[in-house]
């Protein structure tokens, strides 16, 4: 089975960080196209009108923040891949879902916080929900390697 289109998730965390850049270790190996994509949750983007920072701006300035981290994870890990970039708005599990389909990923790289006990129970894990509903193959980054 080829894995030429790897979407790789991203967002500033380190067990993200362990993510992207093997994802674009395995993308350099088999020479394949990577999707950088880093899910701007409108609900971290909320503002503070008492100091003037409105909703729509907050959003406004996430998603350019986003896309500023991809974009400088692109240029450490990167260099010679050829990578789109997305910044979708939504929650992280069925947006990642829909834009593998859309984008005909052959494989999704995510990392993993490795919370364990209540932590977990209450957090959820992102990755383990990309893994259980995905129709592709994941590959899942432990934060301890």
């Amino acid at each position: 089975m080829k894995k030429d289109r790897i979407l790789i998730v991203g967002d500033d965390s380190p067990s993200s960080l362990k993510a992207i850049r093997y994802g674009y270790e395995l993308a350099a190996k088999l020479n394949a196209k990577v999707a950088l994509a880093g899910v701007v949750d409108e609900a971290l983007a909320e503002g503070n009108v008492d100091a003037g920072v409105f909703p729509d701006q907050a959003a406004h300035d996430l998603k350019k923040s986003t896309k500023d981290f991809l974009s400088h994870m692109k240029e450490d890990y990167g260099k010679d891949i050829d990578t789109e970039f997305f910044t979708p708005e939504g929650e992280v599990k069925e947006t990642i879902l829909n834009l593998a389909k859309e984008w005909e990923a052959t494989l999704i790289v995510a990392g993993t916080h490795g919370r364990k006990g209540l932590n977990r129970l209450l957090m959820g894990s992102v990755a383990e929900g990309i893994l259980r509903d995905s129709n592709i193959p994941v590959m899942v980054v432990p934060m301890k390697i």
